[in-house]
């Protein structure tokens, strides 16, 4: 029996619709019970329940805690301070993108005078500064700082390059005005853009005496740039040793 050409094509025209559609059907199913990092199942080489592996969460028993080793207070003016704490970040390919923080400055009886709400980024495995300026107290004299981190930790695998900025010169002078300078080297490939500078001052017992900080636009690639940073008084105490640390942007 020989079928018109017509419905021959149809005929074919039906077949390769019920390929397309019995394709479209086994891609669906295969992406409903293929292993994600969001199906509530260990799987797929993760190291936990939809993290570690190639989920880019990192695993809570995974994860060190932020570690404080300083925070100190001092004074720039009538009831005018200033605040800095350090803070370390032990994980090493782990970062936050944005986190709150209240800087708090307590008198010497412990009680709370003044706070200083910021925001700020971290970045894995990065010991950096948090430091405000301007801090009034009232006729309240502040002994002790403390900061404290206020939203959720939401960690992020982060294993961009970073910028390699180093110290090749410093120089402090104390008098007439106390003054720090430095030359910035960029070790890096790429410009390293929108520096955030803080140099800190350390007396012979290793005591945080005094902070400053900086702003830089742009060290070339593989260029080099003169920094100062200033105080308002001379230190009556001997100050030995200094420290300088550099922000660039969330994850460089």
């Amino acid at each position: 029996m020989n079928i018109p050409w017509a419905i021959k094509r149809q005929l074919t025209y039906l077949a390769l619709f019920l390929v397309i559609v019995f394709g479209m059907i086994v891609f669906l199913a295969f992406r409903a019970f293929a292993p994600t990092c969001f199906d509530n199942k260990q799987n797929q080489n993760e190291q936990g329940i939809d993290c570690g592996g190639p989920c880019q969460n990192q695993c809570k028993g995974d994860i060190k805690n932020l570690i404080v080793p300083w925070a100190n207070v001092f004074k720039i003016d009538e009831n005018l301070y200033e605040a800095i704490a350090l803070v370390d970040n032990p994980n090493l390919r782990l970062a936050i993108p944005s986190i709150s923080y209240q800087l708090k400055l307590y008198d010497k009886n412990n009680v709370l005078i003044a706070v200083r709400d910021g925001e700020t980024f971290i970045n894995s495995g990065e010991a950096f500064p948090i430091f405000e300026t301007d801090i009034d107290t009232g006729n309240r004299v502040p002994e002790r700082a403390f900061i404290e981190f206020k939203n959720d930790f939401k960690w992020e695998i982060v294993e961009k390059e970073k910028m390699q900025l180093v110290v090749s010169k410093k120089e402090f002078v104390n008098d007439p005005s106390p003054r720090l300078y430095i030359v910035i080297d960029n070790k890096s490939a790429l410009p390293a853009k929108d520096i955030y500078a803080v140099a800190v001052l350390y007396d012979k017992d290793n005591n945080v005496k005094g902070a400053s900080s900086s702003r830089i636009d742009i060290v070339a690639a593989g260029g080099s740039k003169s920094v100062v940073f200033t105080w308002p008084q001379p230190f009556v105490e001997e100050l030995l040793s200094n420290d300088v640390f550099f922000r660039t942007g969330f994850g460089i």
